[in-house]
Order: structure tokens, then sequence, then C-alpha cells
């Protein structure tokens, strides 16, 4: 039977719907909401970072201009820590000793003026040790540097004006804890070191000292707010996106800042529109949380610190609908998404419905399976919460490089995608029966869990 209450709510939903796309989910808004998340200004978000947090508050005042309300008592945001190190330019004293055949050449170096400490030392001394010393952006270095841990010393030659150089100035906060064996990676100021000659094979060591580092807990933030339900208001389907990206790096054709406007700018400003018509819409039978996440570059850790202790019951979370990636389509399929794991509950069904009515249609996608446990909807799966990542691109050319700008943003596309997204939302809050793993995805979700 077909209650009276539940067609008036559908109706209403239906049109208020209608109304909240039309004034909120525009061209126009997403442009600049997605311009300003991935502007140089933010420095490519990394966490943590002064743009991290700049785009943090920046997100807890469009939820509040959404009308959205706090989970959180008197606070947008869901505060959690993570281990960290402060890494001091203090302190430090280097001098490398080059030989070329049997003559050995001193460079003393001037600390801050000639050297500073990139990535601190587990070992605070050494005394004339081999070292590594390469240019910038040297490939091999750069494989090297992504090891995080260093068994012999290494010496990054840069220019002045090179992003490394800027950001080892004074003291600076990272994630991650100190490692057995690592040795410091320096910067020495570029044109102090005597020029290579063909032929001849160069060797150099390291002689230092510097400050260890200090471990700290560094606080982060993941953004909610929440779009009260009705009738079954105590159940929520978490709406999510992470805000971070990878921060500055080595430079790339002159530039060294990561905008990550696709990964993830597109999806946090999929929430943000989603967030402001869903709270001009008409009633919802569930809850929703709307949620950017900080750190998900950086293991998935903040949305495992969010089901870790979320601000609200976790037995209660019914759903995560989480969005990666929603601007840059692939040849031939503007207007389409993909949905991560479809085969392991039946969201990827009323998702599917959903999307269509809102004029986007679900296509496959070769790396759909492997790239479910990718995103921040694994934290919730591996939980045992139903939890899938939507897209509407590929792995792009500019995935994790500086070129991904807004200007190569499909805005359109991204557009009605996230109008078949409000669908999506709206059907999750308003259906009566959880989601469920199928059998497969109850295998996959009792591998992941710890």
């Amino acid at each position: 039977m077909i209650h009276a209450r539940s067609v008036f709510v559908a109706a209403l939903t239906a049109t208020g719907g209608l109304l909240a796309q039309a004034a909120t989910i525009t061209e126009a808004r997403l442009r600049e909401t997605l311009t300003w998340l991935a502007a140089d200004e933010r420095g490519g978000r990394d966490t943590p970072s002064p743009g991290l947090e700049a785009a943090a508050d920046w997100l807890g005042a469009r939820f509040a201009g959404a009308g959205l309300q706090q989970v959180v008592p008197d606070s947008w945001f869901h505060s959690y820590s993570l281990p960290g190190q402060r890494l001091s330019a203090q302190g430090l004293v280097a001098k490398l000793s080059l030989l070329v055949g049997e003559q050995k050449q001193a460079i003393a170096l001037e600390p801050e003026r000639d050297v500073r400490l990139w990535r601190g030392a587990d070992v605070a001394t050494g005394d004339e040790e081999p070292c590594t010393v390469a240019r910038a952006g040297d490939p091999a270095l750069q494989r090297l540097l992504q090891t995080e841990s260093a068994r012999r010393p290494v010496v990054i030659e840069v220019p002045e004006d090179h992003p490394y150089w800027r950001l080892s100035a004074g003291e600076r906060t990272l994630l991650g804890g100190r490692r057995a064996a690592a040795k410091p990676v320096l910067l020495v100021r570029e044109g102090l070191l005597p020029a290579a000659e063909a032929g001849k094979v160069r060797d150099f060591t390291l002689q230092w000292q510097a400050t260890p580092p200090e471990s700290v807990s560094v606080p982060l933030r993941n953004v909610v707010g929440l779009r009260p339900g009705t009738d079954a208001k105590d159940e929520y389907v978490v709406v999510s996106a992470h805000y971070d990206h990878i921060g500055i790096g080595h430079p790339v054709e002159g530039d060294s800042i990561h905008n990550g406007a696709d990964d993830d700018a597109s999806g946090t400003t999929a929430v943000v529109l989603l967030a402001e018509a869903l709270a001009k819409a008409g009633p919802l039978r569930r809850s929703v949380l709307f949620v950017c996440f900080s750190a998900e570059e950086k293991g998935l850790r903040g949305s495992a610190a969010f089901v870790a202790e979320p601000p609200v019951p976790k037995d209660r979370i019914v759903l995560n609908v989480n969005l990666e990636m929603l601007g840059r389509p692939e040849p031939g399929r503007a207007g389409k998404a993909w949905i991560t794991g479809d085969d392991l509950s039946d969201f990827a069904t009323l998702a599917t419905a959903a999307l269509q009515r809102g004029g986007v249609e679900v296509v496959p996608f070769g790396m759909a399976g492997q790239l479910f446990a990718q995103s921040d909807n694994w934290s919730f799966a591996r939980a045992g919460i139903v939890g899938h990542s939507i897209s509407a691109g590929s792995l792009h050319k500019d995935y994790h490089r500086p070129s991904d700008e807004v200007s190569r943003i499909d805005t359109e596309h991204m557009t009605q995608v996230v109008r078949g997204l409000y669908e999506v939302v709206v059907d999750c809050a308003n259906q009566r029966e959880r989601p469920q793993w199928t059998e497969k995805g109850q295998k996959r979700i009792g591998q992941g869990k710890r």
C-alpha cells in the first residue's frame, strides 16, 4: 500500500528539488566554487598547510550560509589529530667534501643562506658519510624521495626560487613519525657546488649536525554540516568528498602548485552545491551529513578518523555517497558517470535510476572495482557501512600534476552530473530500506576489516 504521506513527501520533494536545482546548481555557481578551492592561493591544499586550513574555514562558512546545522556542538568541524614532526633549521651545521680522483675539496655551507633542512634525520650527527647529490629535477632523485626514508644523506641542489627552498625556511610541520635509519635530506643553494667534469667520477661525503625532529600531534579538521530529516532523522546518509590535495612540488613547466581542480576540488564543489540545494528542498526522511575530508591523500586518514569517532552514532549511518573526480569526462562520455564496486551492494541499482532521471547515464569503467578501496568510501566500507564513490571521468594525464587546473574542467558536464547526484541523494534519503551488501560485497569488506 502506498501511504498518502509518502506521496505528499515525494511530490513536495520533487517540486522543491526542481526549484532548488534551478537556483543553486548552476554552471556559474559551480565554476565560482571550484575556482576558489583550486586557486593558487590555496597552495595545493596539502595536509597540513595554511591553504588547507583556509579551505576548511571557507567550507564551514558555506555550510553555515546554506542553512545547515552543526552536528558537532558549536562547530562546523570534526577535529582529529595525526602524529607528525616539527622540523627546525636552527642548529644545522653542514660541510660537503668532494673527492675527484685523489683530490679532496671541502665546501663549507652557511646555514639558512647556503643550506637548509628538507627532511629530518633520526641520526642527529654524521661525520664524512657518503651522500647522494643531485639536482631537484633528477627523476632518480624524485623516486628516492618517494621512499620517505634515506639510508644515506641526500643533498639536493636547488635555485633560490625553487618551492623546496622557500618552504624549508624556518620551522615546518609534517605528517609522519621519525623512521629508523633515516638520514637527512638537505637543500643546497644552486651555484655552490663545482660543476661536474666530463669523464670524472665525483664522490661526495657529508658532515652534519642537525636538531632532531620534534614529535608533535598535528591537529586537523573534517568539515561537517547536517540537513535534518523527518520521520527517520536518526538515520544518516553521508555525502562526502576530500578537500585536500598534495600541495607544492617540483615545478613542471614552471608550475609547482598542484591545484587539484579535478582531484578533488570537483567533488568538494559538488558537496557544497548539493548542501545548498538540498537545504532549500522539501522534506527528506533521513538526515544527510555533508562532510569534506582532509588527509585523503595521506592514506584516507581523515575519513578513517571520522568513522572511528563519528559525531553521530555509527550504527545509524546507513550509507556513504563519496564524490571523486567529477570534472574530466573521457572523450565521448560527457554527462556520464560510473560507480566504484557497483556489484558489491544494491546501491548502484538505486543510483543508476536516480542519475538517469537527472539526465546522467551510468557507464562501466575498467578500474571501478580496483578503485573501490582507493577513496574515502573505503573507510566506511571497512566499518561495514555501505559506501561507494561516484566519479565522472578517468585517471587523466594531469592526475597528481600541477596541470590539474580549473581551465581543464568541463563545467557543463560537471553541472549535469551534480544535478543527477541531487536525485541520488534525495532517493537515498527517502527510501525506507537500508542499502545492503551483496554476498560478494560481504566477502570484500570482510577482507578489508582490521
